[in-house]
């Protein structure tokens, strides 16, 4: 019978932790978390999840009647994915018909190809509110809480894990 010491595989331990980082470091590298964000002009700063997503889901206003429009990414993207998941309970694919039916009446959704685009749309319809990926944020845009948490805070509804 043949036995094994422990030294006498030094490097299996080396080629193990080498595999548990770039794990690691992958999930790191795929984490996302969204914020909502709006010009440095508006009036508002937080919002209930409740109301934001009846808003965005069926109402296309805010409470107090005026019109809602929401800048975006691709509805398949990761990041559009928590918004349609943990916000508004909908696949991805229910998201996009919402966006479609949304956009017949008048125009709700502005899907746009990336967040540098989303951030200039944004600056261009003053009152809209727009979900980005936490690291496009600049000094042009306020976060918005979401039921009184901000994006790193514990608890907060769109962060991806």
């Amino acid at each position: 019978m043949m036995s094994f010491k422990r030294a006498s595989f030094p490097w299996l331990r080396s080629i193990v932790l080498i595999c548990v980082a770039l794990l690691a470091g992958r999930e790191l590298a795929s984490a996302r978390d969204v914020a909502v964000v709006t010009l440095k002009s508006s009036r508002h700063a937080a919002v209930t999840a409740a109301d934001l997503s009846k808003a965005i889901k069926s109402t296309h206003k805010w409470p107090d009647g005026r019109d809602l429009i929401v800048v975006l990414t691709e509805p398949s993207s990761p990041e559009m994915r928590i918004v349609s998941e943990k916000l508004l309970s909908l696949s991805s694919a229910d998201f996009r018909k919402s966006i479609d039916a949304a956009n017949r009446g008048r125009l709700v959704f502005l899907v746009v190809a990336n967040d540098d685009e989303v951030l200039k749309t944004l600056n261009a319809n003053p009152g809209a509110i727009a979900f980005v990926n936490v690291y496009s944020i600049n000094s042009s845009v306020d976060v918005w809480k979401i039921d009184g948490k901000l994006p790193f805070q514990p608890e907060y509804l769109l962060h991806s894990q």
